[in-house]
């Protein structure tokens, strides 16, 4: 009942990213999720390609965005917005990200799972004090470039066409992995249902469980994907 109660909370507020709302190209895959009985998002980002003012006194929520777009960009819209060029201005790329809330330990393993096979190799899946399991989809193919430097670009009009092709493709890439992903959530969905074991290939590490019986201890091996604890 307190999942529950935290999942109605959760979705009746806004999303916990810069934006505040849910971008357009994940839409049917959040709410999706969110239909499922064991999971809810909380923050998310579809991935974007950005050009942002550098503030080395600034954190994340304080540096400046001069230009962001979450589909693919051309070299015009680049250079129209360093018209004006700042002190120094970055050019990015950030790939999609995902932080769901799950009930159980198994539940965040399996969503865990589908998104390493997906490709978002670098997700996981973090356990709080008071017991709050996420699991954080995330992959670590971006990309990021300094423009200029005092207010000068410091690179040639082909070096930013260079960058934005690379952005692109990794665009492109960032879509065919979110758009795995649903696929294997939609038959993660169906095989929990149906109380069978979803697999993959994701990488996982044993441990020794030690039992007791009648007859003596005997030990046993359990299979844990990879997550961090967040014991803070």
């Amino acid at each position: 009942m307190a999942f529950a109660n935290q999942k109605i909370q959760r979705l009746l507020r806004a999303d916990l990213s810069k934006k505040g709302s849910v971008d357009e190209p994940i839409v049917d895959l959040v709410e999706f999720i969110n239909s499922l009985p064991h999971y809810f998002t909380t923050s998310s980002c579809s991935g974007r390609i950005l050009i942002f003012e550098n503030d080395l006194q600034a954190d994340k929520k304080g540096c400046k965005w001069l230009y962001v777009s979450h589909t693919y960009v051309t070299l015009e819209e680049i250079l129209t917005h360093l018209t004006a060029v700042p002190d120094e201005a970055v050019f990015k790329f950030e790939p999609f990200i995902m932080h769901v809330q799950c009930q159980i330990l198994e539940d965040a393993q399996k969503l865990h799972q589908a998104a390493v096979a997906a490709g978002f190799r670098n997700s996981g899946i973090t356990i709080g004090g008071k017991g709050k399991i996420m699991m954080a989809v995330r992959s670590t193919h971006s990309l990021e470039a300094p423009l200029s430097s005092e207010g000068k670009l410091i690179v040639s009009q082909e070096y930013i066409k260079f960058l934005t092709e690379c952005a692109n493709k990794k665009m492109e890439e960032n879509k065919n992995r979110i758009h795995r992903f649903f696929d294997l959530v939609k038959t993660l969905s169906t095989k929990t249902e149906s109380n069978k074991t979803f697999q993959t290939k994701c990488p996982v590490k044993k441990v020794q469980k030690v039992t007791h019986s009648e007859d003596g201890t005997k030990e046993t091996e359990t299979d844990l994907s990879l997550f961090v604890f967040d014991v803070s």
